[in-house]
């Protein structure tokens, strides 16, 4: 099991439970954890499990959340192609979840545009 400093990336609770573990990605140099219900894990794996950003093989210089600077930290894909941690969609009020079990699609439409493009 790999060390972890600062517990779920979207909660930040350093606690797991039989009914919601904390599940750590073992993508190579990975190091995010996540609460099963924090990131939508319908069912934890008895083997390996992978964050989404890790599953898709995407070049990480690529992968960055469209709604804060950071590329590192739990993402999940939004409705348009993009990336964006959960975390950032739970706080910002106009992005919804297509599905709250899964967490995904993060969806930016409802975000208005003069507060969506906004110079980062």
């Amino acid at each position: 099991m790999k060390e972890m400093v600062a517990g779920c990336c979207v909660c930040s609770d350093e606690r797991g439970w039989t009914e919601n573990p904390l599940v750590y990605c073992d993508g190579v140099g990975c190091n995010i954890a996540v609460h099963q219900a924090c990131y939508g894990i319908v069912s934890v794996p008895s083997g390996n499990w992978y964050c989404r950003k890790c599953e898709s093989q995407e070049r990480s210089a690529r992968v960055r959340c469209e709604l804060c600077p950071s590329k590192d930290g739990a993402l999940k894909r939004t409705d348009n192609g993009g990336w964006a941690h959960v975390v950032c969609g739970l706080y910002i009020p106009e992005v919804r979840f297509g599905s709250v079990t899964t967490m995904e699609p993060i969806v930016l439409s409802q975000i208005p545009t003069e507060r969506y493009n906004k110079v980062r």
